[in-house]
């Protein structure tokens, strides 16, 4: 199928042959003009289209475009007695946010979509999104983490460092396996019972005196 830019040079190259046929012949000179007139304002019917067609393009291409994931700037400071990350959000309202902490992981996200009106009263929307993930020190309170959006469109996310506890040196008492304490026990309990009596035969002699 031709486009609408191939229809107009189509219709344009038929006008100029009925233009090349009707020369020289008077009594249809009438009709020629009028014919004339026809096929040029519906080859400018056509070059309408064609423009407004490109217009349409023109206006869809940036639209699929934005609708691409962009990661937005951020900083991150793993130094002093706090964890910040500082990310760029204009745009989105806190609606339009998400955070979550999944183990030692932030998943941060954002989804906004605007539609917008100019002058002469056509519409264009707008999509941003984003997604990104980052991962937290061992050093902080996992349990400890807060974020909040401030005015100028800057998502913080701060969380506190647990400070680092010295290891204290000491002694570790060395005890003795239950086998072997069960033996102390039978031997401690023989050394503390008194001896037997020893069994012994005894001869009973007898004597005659005179």
């Amino acid at each position: 199928a031709l486009s609408v830019q191939g229809q107009a040079k189509v219709l344009s190259l038929f006008v100029q042959l009925i233009g090349d046929w009707l020369q020289g012949r008077p009594e249809v000179q009438s009709r020629q003009d009028l014919l004339q007139t026809n096929l040029q304002e519906l080859r400018s019917s056509l070059e309408m289209m064609d423009k407004l067609q490109r217009h349409i393009l023109e206006d869809t291409e940036p639209f699929s475009s934005r609708a691409a994931l962009q990661p937005v700037s951020y900083q991150l400071n793993k130094e002093g007695e706090h964890f910040g990350l500082t990310l760029d959000t204009q745009g989105f309202s806190p609606e339009e946010l998400s955070v979550r902490q999944v183990g030692k992981k932030l998943r941060v996200s954002g989804k906004s979509e605007k539609k917008q009106e100019d002058e002469k009263g056509s519409y264009s929307y707008r999509l941003q999104e984003f997604r990104q993930e980052f991962d937290l020190p061992e050093e902080v309170n996992h349990e400890a983490v807060s974020c909040y959006l401030s005015p100028d469109g800057k998502l913080h996310i701060q969380a506190a460092k647990v400070p680092s506890v010295e290891q204290a040196e000491r002694e570790l008492t060395i005890k003795r396996s239950s086998e072997e304490e069960t033996q102390q026990r039978v031997c401690s309990q023989e050394e503390q019972s008194p001896p037997e009596t020893p069994t012994r035969s005894v001869s009973i002699s007898f004597g005659l005196r005179l």
